[in-house]
């Protein structure tokens, strides 16, 4: 029993920490882009950058959560991240990477590479917990111009990873 109910809270927390993380970029290309379009959420390169984002952010803050809880936590965050229902999303996944589609595969590689960015490389080869590891987060206390460079840069990555594949 205790242990479902930790798996539970560490399923909640994953799932918020990945919406609290990725909605507002995302509504940030909403507004630059003038909305995202229904389709854009059924490409297969979206899909596996943006689950591969939801699933380093998960892992990032709960370490420890299984793969069947991952899956859950995917879905869920993709739903309140994308306003789109999880079922079609889980599927095409499962086909595409089955299929070893190469869209797929650059969006899952890419996620990789936006997110080395904005967690930092030390920080995702760690694995610790999103709170207080984050190398933006330490670097706003000892030098707050520091993150504003860092925004640029992360702003930067998010357009080139993510805006430019969508209005392609």
């Amino acid at each position: 029993m205790w242990q479902w109910a930790k798996e539970l809270s560490r399923m909640r927390k994953a799932r918020r920490t990945a919406v609290a993380t990725i909605s507002p970029i995302v509504e940030g290309s909403r507004h630059r882009l003038g909305g995202i379009s229904e389709v854009v959420w059924s490409d297969p390169y979206i899909i596996g950058f943006l689950v591969m984002l939801i699933s380093i952010v998960a892992r990032l803050e709960s370490r420890s959560i299984s793969g069947d809880a991952l899956n859950k936590v995917q879905c869920r965050a993709w739903e309140e991240i994308t306003a789109m229902t999880s079922d079609m999303m889980a599927e095409q996944l499962l086909l595409l990477s089955t299929e070893r589609n190469s869209g797929f595969e650059l969006g899952c590689r890419n996620a990789a590479a936006f997110s080395a960015i904005f967690f930092g490389a030390d920080t995702l080869s760690e694995g610790t917990g999103l709170a207080g590891t984050a190398r933006w987060q330490g670097t706003l206390e000892t030098d707050p111009s520091a993150l504003l460079v860092r925004s640029d840069d992360i702003d930067a990555a998010w357009v080139q990873y993510f805006d430019a594949h969508i209005t392609s």
